[in-house]
């Protein structure tokens, strides 16, 4: 009775070697599909400009972080939604807050990893002057775009550079006695994220 069990068992792994085989010889999808979400953390640069300025166009650096969350649409189209962050301060003291959400559109041009987006949302920017409560806050909106490259290094997840532009229109900014018209800001950002498939 136990030879009969052994050699059914046998049969049974030698019947399904071949396809245990070709299952796993079977290269994994270059574009994410179905649903995916991403987190990544890199390097920004925040140049604000506003009317009347002049010279006093200052340009922040800070670490910045984004999250994304997506579904692709078939092989080459992916949307999703994604939120940014950027923390910068300025040698005088001055704080600002710098965030984003909108909604994204990932194009795949080829059967490589590589990809291109479009993302068109809205933005908040919190500057802090020091000593001086409540801070300042406006609302505005954004568009954004970039490109990055999903490198697979697992069947389920993959590391993706990525660089980026981001611009965002926030009105006037008025912080203790002096007053900013027509604020906008454009943020350059490059940095390495995480996808999971």
């Amino acid at each position: 009775m136990r030879r009969i069990h052994l050699i059914a068992f046998v049969l049974l792994l030698a019947g399904a070697a071949p396809a245990i085989a070709q299952t796993a010889s079977e290269p994994a999808s270059a574009h994410p599909a179905g649903w995916w979400g991403g987190v990544g953390g890199g390097f920004s640069a925040i140049r604000f400009a506003c009317e009347g300025c002049g010279e006093e166009q200052p340009v922040y650096e800070s670490p910045a972080a984004v999250v994304a969350v997506g579904r692709s649409i078939g092989s080459r189209v992916a949307f999703g939604v994604e939120v940014g962050a950027a923390f910068p301060s300025s040698k005088n003291g001055l704080k600002v807050t710098a965030s984003s959400i909108a909604g994204m559109a990932r194009f795949y041009p080829s059967q490589s990893p590589f990809y291109v987006k479009f993302s068109l949302g809205l933005s908040r920017v919190r500057v802090a002057l020091p000593g001086e409560t409540p801070s300042e806050i406006r609302n505005g909106t954004g568009i954004a775009f970039g490109a990055g490259y999903d490198l697979r290094v697992h069947r389920s997840f993959a590391l993706t550079p990525y660089a980026g532009w981001y611009m965002s229109a926030i009105g006037d900014i008025a912080s203790g006695d002096a007053a900013r018209h027509d604020v906008s800001w454009n943020t350059w950002t490059f940095g390495v994220g995480l996808t999971i498939f």
